[in-house]
């Protein structure tokens, strides 16, 4: 069975440390690269709050070269760095930012894949841990986003338009399929209606899963939708990324004290 871990509570602090150890998750000597969500100059939940991504700095902190990196389609990914507090959060860390719309990169190829058979890989993310951390929301075309369409935002350039054009559902599995996250994290704490603003609604929930599929297959179950109703996350299970069945998904539900 797949794992996924569910923290009950609101402080990333206690939530990130207790969900890790009980996936075992053990990282030493490796560039531990986490993803947030910053598609734009807005605070959370439209974005991923520094106090998660802080968390996960304080995890993986020790034996490990720290970057968080991000390419934002509807800002300038360094002035969203600095005005959503990552520039204080990388001095307090001693950690690197990168701008993956701006990164170097390698031009790999993927016979099998559907719509990006071509593919411009950032180095950053070449050979590292990659951490997708997410907040839970819903998009008004891709019905959800969560840890696999973050990385919609691990690619070169400003344009993510272009995976909407080329079909979004297929883009995202296929950029995954050149690089899926080892460790997805969703905020969920608090809930968005869409993926730029909108309703929000308390969950006081963080989710983990070293499947970022089966990951977001319990974020979209909270968020009210039926995983098989998320077209991303059917063709995702189909390529083998990861598992969006429920009934083949453990959860473990824990609360912080």
């Amino acid at each position: 069975m797949t794992i996924v871990v569910v923290v009950k509570g609101d402080r990333p602090e206690r939530a990130v440390p207790l969900a890790l150890k009980e996936l075992d998750i053990k990282v030493r000597g490796r560039s531990v690269v986490i993803k947030p969500n910053l598609i734009a100059n807005r605070p959370y939940p439209v974005t991923t709050p520094p106090d998660t991504v802080g968390a996960l700095l304080d995890y993986f902190r020790e034996g490990n070269e720290l970057i968080v990196a991000e390419g934002s389609g509807f800002g300038d990914t360094r002035e969203i760095f600095r005005d959503r507090g990552y520039e204080r959060l990388a001095e307090r860390y001693g950690a690197r930012l990168v701008d993956l719309n701006r990164d170097e990169f390698e031009v790999v190829e993927l016979p099998k894949a559907k719509v990006l058979r071509r593919f411009e890989l950032p180095l950053t993310l070449k050979g590292a841990y990659l951490i997708s951390a997410a907040v839970l929301k819903r998009h008004s075309i891709a019905r959800v986003t969560l840890s696999v369409k973050n990385m919609l935002g691990a690619t070169i350039g400003r344009d993510k338009g272009r995976f909407h054009r080329l079909g979004i559902d297929e883009s995202i599995v296929d950029i995954c399929l050149y690089r899926k996250p080892d460790l997805a994290v969703i905020d969920g704490r608090v809930g968005l209606s869409s993926e730029l603003g909108g309703e929000t609604k308390k969950f006081g929930v963080m989710i983990f899963s070293e499947d970022p599929v089966a990951a977001d297959a319990v974020g979209t179950k909270i968020l009210g939708i039926e995983p098989s109703r998320v077209r991303h996350l059917k063709l995702a299970q189909e390529a083998g990324l990861g598992v969006c069945d429920l009934e083949k998904i453990e959860v473990r539900e824990l609360r912080t004290t």
